[in-house]
């Protein structure tokens, strides 16, 4: 196995090209390597033998493969940033230094260094193999799907999946009190609200309540003009009692005086009366609200528990990544297509910013309308995030939301993660991953890689990224 930065296909030559930026030193027989950030490590193995390792791979990996194969191979070494002084380890055709960085300098070196390796072959004259060798390294493929194009039957695979999890919980709603639990995705809004549909039916009072106003008023608008109260649980204080009580994303009010307040708010009591509560099982407690495991617990031993045991939201790519990140369960995926997730390292907030407004492009060059997309921060606030430094939210074309409800055909939304909880979009950006051994960041980062039903991209700032590299070491799981 090995890794190559560019590779150069001639008539007759394959040219493998390592290149090394920024400063490089040895000392002692050891490389050290020092990026643009200051950032520095350590390798026994040298540019030119990683350069000349690859080249080998590729050249065994090439002739079990080109029947004949008589094509011959090297291998250069490009350092933009310095030059390196003339080395009984590497010949001067090999290195291509700063003084080589315009066009046609550049064309000379590899000329050059093009040159140096078909005169150390022994091989018998090379024939014309550049076409199978393109063949086999480059092969012809159709272009993938545009995302516009892609949401479509997605979209539609959730909706079905989202119709089988109801048809599985309508088994279990003989039960007075239905404790369900499920991840991010599992469909427990969609849920909430049609057995609160199915309750009112029978003429019964009915209250469905949760504590976020964005996740109501969503609500709200699914159930029409039907006369379930669906009020968010900061105005239920002169509230009830009623016939039945359903509560979603109750996570956030595992506490006892949340407890006792839901208590009084359906007719016999959470031990006794008609309940249906939604909770996600994985840890939020600093996203919003306050959670205390003891409370979970009990009131989950009143009920008659259901686990949903389908993501139905988020692609495969997007499950996969989060619970690798956050170590969250998501339930089993069924839609197994859909775009990868993209990662981009950042240094500072600056680079975050130029990085999303070409990711802001790109997507717009897909024709994804603004309404679908949407930039989550992980910090505490708007005013905090990296996003306020992109060119789109200097223009207009980025705006932070008072109600992360509303969709503005014009804008793009800009939101904090503990705003858009219980939420989707098509298209999610998060943005400033800063820390992942910080409780807070993790918490929000999980609630952020859930929201999107299409595709997911993130930044990661420098530390957060080392910590990823480290198989988050110091992440705090």
């Amino acid at each position: 196995m090995a890794e190559i930065d560019f590779l150069i296909v001639m008539k007759g030559l394959v040219l493998v090209l390592e290149i090394k930026g920024g400063r490089l030193s040895r000392q002692g027989g050891i490389w050290r390597f020092r990026n643009r950030y200051g950032q520095i490590w350590e390798k026994r193995e040298g540019p030119f033998e990683q350069a000349r390792g690859a080249m080998f791979a590729l050249e065994r990996s090439l002739a079990q493969r080109v029947s004949g194969m008589t094509s011959k191979f090297g291998a250069m070494v490009v350092t933009p940033d310095q030059e390196l002084d003339r080395d009984l380890e590497w010949d001067i055709a090999e290195h291509i230094g700063p003084e080589s960085m315009t066009l046609s300098r550049f064309e000379e070196a590899l000329r050059k260094g093009a040159r140096f390796w078909r005169s150390r072959s022994n091989h018998r004259l090379p024939g014309d193999d550049y076409h199978d060798i393109i063949r086999m390294l480059r092969p012809d493929f159709d272009r993938v799907s545009k995302l516009s194009l892609l949401a479509g039957t997605i979209e539609e695979d959730f909706v079905a999946l989202a119709t089988q999890q109801y048809d599985i919980l309508r088994g279990a709603e003989t039960n007075d009190r239905l404790f369900v639990t499920g991840g991010a995705g599992s469909g427990k809004t969609l849920l909430a609200v049609e057995t609160a549909r199915r309750a009112i039916g029978d003429g019964r009072t009915v209250l469905l309540t949760c504590r976020s106003a964005g996740v109501i008023a969503m609500m709200q608008r699914s159930l029409g003009e039907s006369s379930v109260e669906c009020t968010p649980y900061a105005h239920t204080t002169d509230s009830g009692p009623f016939d039945v009580l359903i509560v979603d994303e109750a996570q956030d009010l595992m506490n006892i005086e949340d407890m006792l307040h839901l208590d009084s708010l359906v007719k016999a009591g959470l031990a006794a009366g008609v309940w249906r509560i939604f909770s996600d099982p994985n840890n939020q407690a600093h996203v919003a609200g306050a959670f205390d495991p003891a409370v979970y617990a009990e009131i989950r031993d009143h009920g008659y528990r259901y686990e949903l045991p389908y993501n139905c939201r988020n692609t495969a790519p997007v499950i996969r990544q989060t619970q690798l990140l956050t170590g969250a369960d998501l339930g089993v995926p069924r839609v197994g297509h859909g775009p990868a997730v993209e990662f981009r390292r950042c240094g500072s907030d600056q680079d975050s910013a130029q990085l999303l407004d070409i990711e802001l492009k790109r997507l717009r060059q897909e024709e994804i309308h603004p309404s679908d997309m949407v930039v989550l921060t992980v910090r505490d606030s708007i005013s905090e995030s990296s996003a306020i430094h992109t060119k789109a939210f200097a223009r207009g074309g980025l705006q932070p939301r008072d109600r992360a409800d509303s969709n503005d055909p014009e804008f793009v939304r800009l939101l904090t993660a503990r705003d858009f909880k219980g939420l989707e979009a098509a298209h999610v950006l998060v943005v400033d991953v800063d820390d992942l051994s910080n409780a807070h960041v993790m918490s929000r980062l999980y609630v952020a890689m859930t929201r999107p039903r299409i595709s997911l991209w993130l930044a990661i700032h420098n530390r957060a990224w080392e910590q990823l590299a480290n198989g988050s070491k110091d992440s705090g799981r």
